[in-house]
């Protein structure tokens, strides 16, 4: 049995005191990463709910967006059909009004609707009294020169309807043979996207900004009136925007200076996006606190550590005399503990010193020795089928089986791993090897165990032996090989089968 150099120190299971410095210092480096692990992640998932929350925001404000434009867009659809039949259009002015406005034109921050004619001027209006040409108006060129223009949302103006900045919102109205014929349109004022952008809310100084397509800014919050209706089209963030209908990036500020996080969906199917833009202190000022914190807190700690490595460091010098007595007493006891606890048999440690000293004495005596591997055929299968516990069984009724057959019999049984057995047969050439092996399969096939993954459908052994005589060097690591190998063709054979190492042995293979 091998022992320890005497005067070894074991004092908290380290070796020695140049040890135990460099272990707790990898414990200090370990700490350390983890930390920094912990914090990467910290900052990771702070991000992340950043991104979750300003989508949900950017998703809500869309759609809010969109249904009333969608809304208002289906009061000029009305008015532009409705302008289309002659029983509407020649109808006395309050019946006509009432089935083309039907009052959407009274509701909170939407303008009125006017109907214009191919010259700009008023023909019809949901506010009587307005009159005013449009041809100025960027919605009436793109329609007189468009045909396909569809719903046009232009550029901020103040409403000559009612003097507050709005957001115009057109439709062509065309001849019966295409031709332009006026303009259908009315304004959503500003000041409702500022209450909704107001209504979610925005922390840590960030912002929520309504783009069109080309960069032309449409509302913002915090309020930033010079900033509505400046282009900022030709920023690197802005163009990152017009890739997909949402998107989240970090990039340079559309206005102004620093990083950050921008969160940008598509109105529903119109030319604007809504983009919610947090700076980057902002996102992780939390994590910052919390790092410092972490960061002082693992700094005690690893300070901590490598002080009481100093101090153990002159408590295992005063205790080396001791800690060498406690050492062999601790080798004594290990040489107990040489049985496999499960099926009682001597376990793998055992296995290597006998097997070492039993060829030696044959070498010595001239004498015959077999070993023998025994593996339990299909036992994955086995556990996967049946649990761990009936698995346990089945090692023990394994044991059991062959310690039986050997019963009597010069031989040491073994468990050196999971599901794999060994039998050390002193005194016993190939032949009788190979007899021992059949006898095992035997053995452990009548037990008639259920075993459905098995192809024989009962638990069943497979064997592989080798001798001393079928070695060209007696060493115990190339005889364990040998025998392990025949194990391994066994396998191969179908199981439940014994093979020997020499080429001329007959393979047995038990009937069912």
């Amino acid at each position: 049995m091998p022992t320890s150099p005497p005067g070894r120190p074991f004092f908290l299971g380290v070796p020695s005191g140049r040890s135990l410095t460099i272990s707790n210092l990898a414990l200090v480096i370990g700490l350390c990463a983890v930390a920094g692990y912990m914090l990467l992640e910290m900052r990771r998932e702070a991000g992340a709910r950043a991104d979750l929350t300003a989508l949900s925001l950017a998703t809500i404000l869309t759609r809010d967006v969109a249904r009333n434009i969608a809304l208002y867009d289906q009061a000029l659809l009305n008015v532009v059909d409705g302008l289309r039949i002659p029983a509407i259009r020649n109808a006395a002015p309050e019946v006509r009004d009432r089935s083309l406005f039907g009052g959407v034109g009274n509701v909170a921050n939407f303008g009125g609707i006017l109907a214009l004619n191919a010259q700009g001027d008023i023909i019809l209006s949901s506010r009587p009294g307005t009159i005013f040409n449009a041809r100025d108006r960027d919605y009436f060129r793109v329609h007189a020169q468009h045909d396909d223009a569809g719903l046009f949302i232009g550029m901020p103006v103040r409403s000559r309807f009612s003097g507050v900045e709005s957001l115009p919102l057109s439709r062509r109205l065309s001849n019966p043979d295409g031709s332009f014929a006026g303009v259908v349109g009315g304004v959503i004022q500003l000041e409702y996207f500022r209450q909704l952008f107001e209504a979610v809310g925005i922390r840590n100084d960030g912002t929520i900004t309504l783009l069109s397509d080309d960069g032309t800014i449409l509302m913002r919050h915090p309020s930033a009136p010079d900033l509505i209706g400046r282009n900022v089209g030709e920023r690197h963030a802005v163009q990152r925007m017009k890739r997909a209908r949402t998107v989240t990036f970090e990039g340079e500020a559309i206005h102004g200076e620093g990083l950050r996080r921008f969160t940008v969906a598509q109105v529903g199917d119109l030319p604007l996006r809504i983009s919610i833009a947090m700076p980057l202190d902002g996102i992780y000022a939390d994590w910052w606190r919390k790092a410092a914190t972490l960061g002082l807190v693992v700094l005690v700690l690893c300070g901590g550590i490598l002080a009481l490595t100093q101090l153990l460091r002159r408590e295992l010098k005063q205790r080396i005399t001791a800690e060498a007595r406690t050492a062999q007493v601790n080798v004594e006891l290990q040489t107990l503990a040489i049985t496999d606890p499960l099926t009682g048999l001597w376990n793998r440690r055992r296995f290597d010193l006998v097997l070492a000293r039993d060829i030696r004495r044959a070498i010595r005596q001239a004498l015959p020795l077999s070993l023998l591997m025994v593996d339990a055929d299909c036992f994955k299968g086995f556990n996967d089928r049946y649990g761990h516990q009936r698995g346990d069984d089945a090692l023990k009724l394994i044991a059991q089986s062959m310690a039986e057959t050997l019963g009597g019999h010069n031989a040491t049984l073994y468990r050196i791993g999971g599901e794999e057995f060994a039998v050390i047969l002193p005194e016993t050439d190939l032949a009788g090897a190979a007899s021992v092996g059949a006898r095992i399969c035997a053995a452990v096939a009548a037990r008639g165990e259920p075993h459905e993954i098995n192809p024989h459908r009962v638990v069943t052994v497979s064997v592989g032996g080798a001798d001393l005589a079928s070695l060209a060097i007696a060493d115990p690591g190339i005889l364990f090989e040998a025998a392990d190998a025949c194990l391994y063709e066994a396998k191969s054979l179908g199981r439940n089968t014994v093979k020997m190492a020499r080429p001329e042995a007959a393979v047995m293979r038990m009937a069912m």
